[in-house]
């Protein structure tokens, strides 16, 4: 039984690295939200536990743990540990940290460490290679059919008439794994000496740079299609350099996952003067930003020490083909080293995707496999005797096997405490996907499954705040109706209080997350003329929001837009001053502060915002002659020598607008068919005051 155990799992192991070669690019499913990065995380998930499940019981039947010490085995380790540390320490959101980017770390370096532990030979290695290579040849094919429009005109799924779909997630994703592999795939076709080998891996090389062509396409501005948006390189480093203001963020950042926390708290203003600056990022300008940003100084040497150290172990002469053992051997250690810094080199240009990582932690093993193979003196295997023996016994053949099942049982805990929760986590997101489906048609079935989702995830905001919406916009159906039912106030109620509590729910689980603040400032500025205190609440609320995002001017508009709302003029003409000053160049700005002006009687100040509003906008526009006419109708209202001069957009502060811009001036706030008594638990809460960067002046 112990032979076939050990058999087994021996077998398992050898096919664990091309498996997760051939499979991680080509594999997404459409039964969540996230068709990709989602689901390629769970497969490395299901491969890395498998492999641990086998490399344990091979442990538990050889009665001995042997693992490999290689140039990246310290830093791996390091860097899950620190991961994990981070994710407890630092992020609001623990689990949500933990079970996200943590995860899939701690995946590709159990994959990393049962590999290179139990494997030492060139099967499993070439293997791996030419399945990476099949995989990624399927889904070069499968986006060059993709870009040349030849699913446009057949019947099937909405997402395969798309030109730039392909299995490893779009353009960026299949450009990070094609462009590092095209020098390898050429270095490896030159050293072939069979003419048939070399014909298909130049065809391969070939594919693939084809679909590269189209992806980079598709990711140019001047393209229908274009996709890549980018976090400014200045933004992020000015972002990650702002961690060091404070030592623990410093040394373990700001937890796994939570860069767009970071980047609302702490980007520059002068974002606010180019065309991204109504965007949010969750991932920083590159890779190793986003890590260093995320996990600390700690994280991002750890992840770098991985990688140079097994590189430089390998030889600088090894990568031109020098001192290398006969074919296939020496090429294919090359072919692994030339991916390995390729890849690395992607870090510093993009963020990662899952095939990126998984495709750096495929080269990384692949060359510590080569080099284990070479007896190189820097891979050292290292055995750990798990038997107990008496204290008397003489031999050890009589071993008392306790360890070994310490071992195996504390890693079918490990994996079952794991798979108890991402099982419910990915069986919420499936949920949130049907709930998707069903939203438009059957609204109170993606209700229940909304409600589905959020029990079965309920540390993860995005579905309280899914659900808090759904609630508001069936109370706001339910108001419509003129005669409304003893059942009906009561149903009212309960929704409208829902909704209140799943948006305070939600600011609970991270309460550092400006999204989940916004959220709950719009229940509350749905409900003002409904329920007394709603208000105070709102303004509150959006406070909180524009604490933890302080140089946004769309939260201070909107806040501003409230106040308007509720004929504070002083207070509405303050935040849209604010926003103004946060983002000169935006001609709603000016012409909301223009709309309050005008409501508090003061024409001449409103007479010069609207000057500024029509030299901001495209005469082309409907726009430009909604506020033509508004600055003529306020021309007649102020005598000539009371008006201030304007501000052209050739005046200081003041930068090219954007000219898809639309002058909206706020709602009407909603009136009531009956008032609304809620609870008194209804306020929101909010937390104590968090230091904030120094505000810089609007440029």
């Amino acid at each position: 039984m112990r032979q076939t155990l050990d058999k087994i799992s021996s077998q398992t192991l050898k096919f664990i690295l091309p498996l997760t070669a051939f499979l991680v690019p080509l594999f997404f499913l459409t039964l969540t939200p996230d068709f990709f990065s989602f689901n390629k995380r769970f497969l490395l998930y299901i491969l890395a536990s498998v492999s641990l499940i086998a490399f344990s019981l091979r442990t538990l039947t050889r009665r001995k743990l042997q693992l490999t010490l290689s140039p990246a085995s310290g830093p791996l380790l390091a860097l899950v540990a620190i991961y994990i540390i981070s994710s407890i320490v630092q992020a609001p959101n623990t689990t949500q940290s933990l079970f996200g980017q943590t995860s899939l770390i701690a995946a590709l370096v159990v994959i990393f460490l049962t590999t290179t532990s139990s494997q030492k030979n060139q099967f499993v290695i070439q293997t791996t290679i030419y399945s990476l290579l099949a995989s990624v040849f399927i889904t070069s094919l499968f986006a060059i059919y993709q870009a040349l429009g030849l699913a446009e005109n057949m019947a099937g799924p909405a997402y395969l008439q798309s030109k730039i779909f392909n299995p490893a997630g779009g353009p960026l994703p299949l450009l990070s794994l094609t462009l590092p592999l095209i020098p390898a795939v050429i270095y490896l076709g030159l050293k072939t000496n069979q003419w048939l080998a070399k014909l298909f891996i130049f065809t391969v090389a070939t594919v693939f740079t084809v679909a590269s062509i189209f992806q980079i396409n598709f990711l140019l501005p001047s393209t229908p299609e274009a996709s890549l948006t980018l976090l400014p390189l200045s933004a992020g480093w000015s972002i990650a350099v702002d961690i060091f203001k404070n030592w623990r963020t410093a040394l373990l950042g700001t937890g796994p996952g939570t860069f767009l926390t970071a980047f609302t708290r702490l980007r520059p203003i002068n974002l606010n003067f180019t065309p991204l600056w109504n965007i949010r990022f969750s991932n920083s300008s590159n890779e190793l930003l986003t890590i260093l940003t995320t996990t600390g100084l700690l994280g991002l040497l750890s992840f770098i020490f991985s990688f140079t150290k097994t590189s430089s172990a390998a030889g600088a002469k090894t990568l031109l083909g020098v001192n290398e053992v006969n074919y296939p051997t020496g090429a294919h250690h090359t072919f692994s080293r030339i991916i390995l810094i390729t890849s690395f080199i992607i870090f510093f240009l993009v963020p990662a995707t899952p095939v990126l990582l998984t495709l750096s932690f495929l080269a990384l093993t692949l060359v510590t496999l080569n080099l284990k193979l070479q007896d190189n003196q820097k891979i050292k295997d290292v055995i750990i005797n798990l038997v107990a023996t008496p204290k008397n016994s003489t031999t050890s053949s009589t071993a008392n096997a306790i360890l070994p099942w310490v071992y195996t049982a504390s890693t079918a805990i490990l994996l079952g405490f794991f798979w108890f929760f991402s099982g419910r986590i990915y069986a919420a997101a499936a949920t949130t996907k049907k709930a998707i489906d069903t939203l438009n048609t059957e609204a109170i079935t993606s209700y229940n499954y909304q409600s589905q989702a959020y029990t079965l995830d309920p540390t993860n905001p995005t579905y309280r705040i899914n659900f808090s919406q759904t609630s508001l916009a069936l109370a706001n159906s339910l108001a419509q109706n003129e005669n409304l039912s003893d059942q009906d106030k009561q149903d009212l109620t309960q929704l409208v209080e829902q909704a209140i509590r799943e948006a305070k729910n939600a600011t609970q689980l991270d309460p550092a997350n400006v999204t989940v603040w916004e959220n709950l400032a719009g229940i509350y500025r749905q409900i003002i003329n409904f329920a007394e205190g709603a208000s105070d609440w709102t303004i509150a609320a959006y406070s909180q929001a524009i604490n933890l995002d302080p140089t946004n001017p769309a939260l201070r508009l909107d806040l501003g837009g409230v106040l308007l709302t509720l004929k504070d003029y002083d207070g509405a003409i303050s935040l849209f001053q604010q926003a103004v000053d946060r983002k000169s160049d935006w001609p709603n700005a000016h012409y909301n502060l223009a709309a309050a002006h005008n409501a508090n009687k003061n024409y001449a100040k409103a007479l010069a915002e609207m000057r500024i509003v029509v030299q901001l906008l495209d005469p082309n526009t409907d726009d430009y002659q909604k506020a033509q006419d508004e600055l003529t109708e306020l021309e007649k209202l102020v005598p000539a020598a009371q008006v201030s001069p304007g501000v052209g957009p050739d005046s200081p502060g003041v930068a090219e607008a954007e000219k898809d811009i639309q002058l909206v001036t706020p709602t009407p706030l909603p009136s009531p068919a009956e008032p609304i008594n809620l609870p008194e638990d209804s306020a929101p809460e909010i937390p104590s005051p968090t230091p904030t960067p120094t505000e810089q002046p609007a440029e």
